[in-house]
């Protein structure tokens, strides 16, 4: 039973982190935005829209967001080696 509740209290972590992670990198994007670009609350507001229905669209044709990135794009995201 013990290491059902450390794989439940990972999840638990790693669920916070995202929780704390996302609006971050959100953040990043719209200071970005900001600074580079000018862009102003109701147009940086628009594209988080936007960019939640792509979300919702990945999820519904069950599609990752990073192949539809590169797809897109050309963009490859991934993953760091979180070692420096």
């Amino acid at each position: 039973m013990g290491k059902n509740n450390a794989f439940i209290n990972q999840q638990k972590r790693l669920a916070k982190e995202i929780g704390d992670i996302t609006p971050k990198v959100y953040a990043a994007l719209a200071i970005a935005l900001h600074r580079r670009h000018g862009w102003g609350y109701k147009r940086i507001n628009d594209l988080f829209v936007e960019s939640q229905e792509i979300w919702n669209e990945c999820l519904q044709l069950d599609e990752a967001m990073l192949d539809m990135c590169e797809k897109e794009t050309g963009i490859r995201l991934q993953r760091g080696d979180p070692t420096p």
